[in-house]
């Protein structure tokens, strides 16, 4: 579904569920268009016909169009340039082998005897940097760097129309997510804050629904408020419980139900950055055992 915000810029939501993302469409003297993970939505926006793609960042979800657009330039932060071509990072599994028993089957270099896009290049044809502003014509665009979920993940300001795409800022209900090995809980959280500050007139993000136009500091300031709701819960149980990983996860502090084997590995890989948080703040130690507890009895 294509919603106009503007006579030249429109929201694509995407019908594809949670691996695909909603991506900004500008129609101004320069074609653009903010992500390509829309799926099936793609068709409707005519890629070929856009000049300029921005990436957010580096998850497929969000990039999983990029081969459509062979005649636009496509732009990212240097460090999402550098993810984009780790199979691992891109379905944002890059600490299963340690936390994980199982295979990663999405990460084999064959599919059904093909090569597996995933091990493939992807293409980038320039940067994108914290301050940068885009002109499409009537409509400017200002870069954001908003670190955390990843660690050049950017938001992008619709200047002319107070318009902020923040991409995996993503409020959803099971947002946010910080499990990568770049993935910073402080500065997710400073990202969060900054876009408080901005005060923009109208949010959208990769994966909610719709247009965000009211109580937006009140949303931003709920989603912000669950990362420390989790860490607060897991400093609790692990004062008093000791434990691996692999237990805590049983305890669900991230996601209530683990219905598939990536679900459980996000619990893991947040848990694990979380711990690391902990562990820097003096709150906790990981004992020999590979247990985590409190970091008064280390060495007990």
């Amino acid at each position: 579904m294509i919603q106009h915000l503007t006579d030249r810029v429109s929201v694509v939501f995407t019908e594809d569920g949670f691996t695909s993302g909603n991506c900004i469409l500008v129609e101004d003297d320069v074609r653009l268009m903010i992500d390509s993970g829309c799926g099936r939505e793609l068709d409707s926006v005519r890629p070929e016909a856009v000049e300029l793609l921005l990436c957010s960042h580096h998850h497929v979800d969000h990039i999983g169009g990029n081969d459509r657009f062979v005649n636009a330039r496509i732009l990212a932060h240097p460090l999402e340039a550098a993810a984009m071509q780790v199979a691992e990072k891109l379905i944002a599994t890059d600490r299963w082998q340690e936390l994980m028993d199982e295979e990663n089957f999405f990460c084999v270099p064959e599919v059904n005897g093909a090569p597996n896009r995933l091990y493939l290049p992807w293409r980038v044809d320039g940067p994108l940097a914290e301050g940068q502003v885009v002109d499409c014509g009537a409509t400017r665009i200002g870069v954001i760097h908003t670190s955390g979920h990843t660690a050049g993940h950017c938001s992008f300001h619709l200047l002319d129309d107070d318009i902020v795409f923040i991409a995996d800022i993503c409020l959803s209900k099971v947002g946010p997510w910080y499990g990568g090995r770049d993935s910073s809980i402080d500065a997710f959280i400073a990202s969060i804050d900054r876009i408080i500050d901005m005060k923009p007139a109208t949010i959208v993000t990769g994966h909610l629904g719709s247009v965000l136009t009211e109580n937006i500091p009140g949303v931003l300031g709920e989603y912000r408020g669950r990362i420390l709701n989790r860490e607060s819960r897991i400093l609790a149980y692990v004062r008093d419980h000791p434990s691996t990983i692999n237990e805590l996860a049983q305890r669900h502090f991230i996601y209530p139900a683990h219905p598939s084997l990536f679900v459980l590995y996000w619990e893991k890989s947040m848990l694990h950055n979380h711990l690391d948080r902990l562990i820097a703040l003096g709150e906790v130690a990981r004992y020999d055992d590979g247990r985590y507890g409190p970091a008064r009895v280390l060495g007990a």
